[in-house]
């Protein structure tokens, strides 16, 4: 009887332990999908960086241009797609380009609308340091209000922080 009673305290421990580990198991917190709009995004941006001058030109679709947390300096990849588009501005003189600063979800309304400003700003400067008659460039901020992910991990907030760029060939009072 009393082998029994031990085996039987012996059992009831490794089950008990089995279920501790199991609690264990549970409370490990189990990796969250990245948002499939970001990989969808980086892909977008990957196949419209490297296309040519005469492509960009012809589509009128162009990367969107993603910084760092609280930078206004544009990247140093940045740079060579500058070029490409004043080029194309030069050999197109009908095309106007939008520039439009985007922002993560952190920091305040007022500050991200600035934020966004700054770095449509710093796009538009080198462009016009570039010989790009500034005319043709219209600057905007939407700050945090148009996010392309609801995504919180860092990905998902460099996903956020952009200067997109679109081609246009209406004149400006038509648009603004």
């Amino acid at each position: 009887m009393q082998i029994r009673t031990v085996l039987l305290l012996i059992s009831l421990a490794a089950l008990s332990a089995c279920a501790s580990s199991q609690k264990q198991d549970e409370d490990i917190p189990v990796p969250v999908k990245q948002d499939p709009v970001i990989e969808e995004q980086a892909r977008i941006n990957q196949k419209l960086y490297n296309q040519s001058e005469a492509r960009m030109a012809k589509t009128l679709k162009l990367p969107a241009i993603t910084y760092e947390f609280d930078s206004i300096r544009p990247p140093d990849y940045a740079y060579p797609f500058l070029d490409k588009v004043a080029n194309i501005m030069h050999s197109h003189p009908s095309l106007h380009l939008i520039v439009e600063g985007h922002t993560d979800v952190l920091g305040s309304k007022e500050y991200n609308y600035w934020l966004g400003s700054s770095r449509a700003a710093a796009m538009k400067a080198y462009l016009v340091s570039r010989g790009v008659n500034a005319e043709r460039i219209r600057i905007h901020s939407h700050g945090k209000d148009r996010p392309l992910t609801l995504d919180n991990s860092s990905e998902g907030r460099r996903t956020n922080r952009r200067v997109e760029f679109s081609f246009t060939t209406r004149k400006w009072n038509s648009i603004y």
